[in-house]
């Protein structure tokens, strides 16, 4: 692949996050592929090094792997790890397909206190935030984990795999 091609990659995942390709083109250089588990398409996604920080982020021109608490989005990605990740052993790309009712179910144990309105106004925009990032791949009422969740590291997945347990 040129190097013009790469570049024009690195410029589309920095201005639009993980991209959704065909399955069988080149890499581009320091892009990583993600196999959709039924193999009829592939996301790229940065290759970064383990434990990067903010200065190797801004570097590559990446957002980091934290995401602002807007409303409670936290929890809801929360509960979407829960229900589509069924084996914390593993990794949580690419996950499993849960309904949005599951996730919601969860989202009630830990938003206790909201009525049922309240808790889908949540759910709803928060669901739209995730996705409209690439940490949640949705299709009419289902949700699974998107490309974004595999850019973690080892020190992020140990955390992530407490909370699972914890939820």
């Amino acid at each position: 692949m040129r190097d013009d091609d790469t570049a024009l990659w690195w410029a589309k995942i920095r201005s639009g996050g993980p991209q959704r390709v065909a399955p069988g083109g080149a890499t581009p250089g320091g892009l990583r592929r993600l196999v959709e588990a039924d193999a009829q398409a592939v996301w790229l996604i940065p290759e970064l090094p383990e434990g990067a920080g903010p200065s190797v982020l801004a570097e590559y021109g990446v957002p980091g792997a934290s995401m602002l608490d807007s409303k409670g989005t936290l929890r809801v990605f929360a509960a979407c790890l829960r229900c589509c990740w069924p084996d914390p052993a593993t990794d949580p790309w690419p996950g499993v397909s849960a309904t949005v009712e599951q996730v919601d179910e969860v989202l009630q144990r830990l938003v206790p206190g909201r009525n049922s309105v309240s808790r889908r106004q949540l759910l709803t925009g928060a669901l739209r935030r995730l996705t409209a990032a690439g940490w949640l791949l949705t299709d009419a009422d289902r949700i699974r984990t998107g490309p974004r969740v595999a850019s973690y590291g080892n020190l992020e997945l140990s955390t992530l795999r407490e909370l699972w347990r914890l939820i």
